[in-house]
């Protein structure tokens, strides 16, 4: 148990720093793209009011940030590599404790697909405290969905509405950052295929689960 909370204490500043590189990655593409010149300027403070955005940037843009997986199981293995290089586990135990945790999975574009859509979904019931312009920005490093599966999820699989974010965007990580934007304030996305395929683990004697 000492080890788990250790763990996870030592996750809050790779926690901060994953943020801050996603927003600055962020800033780059989407200045170029628009001509606009945002810097990251600090880290929002939870404690102010309803609680700041993860990340406040120049000329009033605000930005929070989440990352999507393709499941929990997808979750724990990347932060297991982080502990690994952190030098928080050993080899034998990253190793022993996280294989191959793309194995077994059956539809996983669906579980990201579901991933992004429910982050949309629960962020847009938080409230906060902020000057400016409120952006939502979803992190991912997939395995195995590529740009054309992304482009798949934003003409058929986006099933949510966007109450409180001006923009939420999608920040991509494969062998370069890409951006997509998936919805402005106001939009509502429905779509009936998400109940067609439906993503899972298929457990078998050469994986083993968390």
């Amino acid at each position: 148990m000492e080890n788990i909370r250790n763990e996870k204490r030592g996750r809050e500043p790779d926690s901060k720093q994953h943020e801050k590189s996603a927003c600055q990655h962020f800033l780059e593409l989407y200045n170029n793209q628009l001509g606009k010149i945002f810097k990251f300027k600090k880290f929002g403070n939870p404690d102010i009011g309803k609680g700041e955005p993860d990340c406040i940037c120049s000329d009033g843009l605000n930005i929070e940030i989440s990352t999507a997986y393709y499941d929990n199981l997808d979750a724990k293995a990347n932060w297991g590599f982080i502990d690994f290089l952190r030098k928080r586990i050993s080899k034998d135990s990253y190793e022993k404790k996280f294989q191959d945790n793309t194995l077994g999975m059956e539809n996983p574009d669906q579980g990201l697909y579901d991933s992004i859509n429910k982050i949309v979904i629960e962020k847009n019931k938080k409230e906060y405290d902020y000057d400016g312009k409120l952006f939502l920005l979803i992190y991912s490093r997939p395995a195995i969905t590529d740009e054309k599966d992304i482009e798949v999820y934003i003409k058929q699989y986006r099933n949510f509405e966007n109450i409180i974010f001006d923009e939420v965007w999608l920040l991509l990580s494969n062998d370069h950052y890409k951006i997509y934007r998936l919805a402005k304030r106001g939009d509502i996305f429905v779509s009936k295929n998400n109940e067609e395929i439906e993503f899972k683990r298929i457990k078998n004697n050469h994986i083993k689960f968390l």
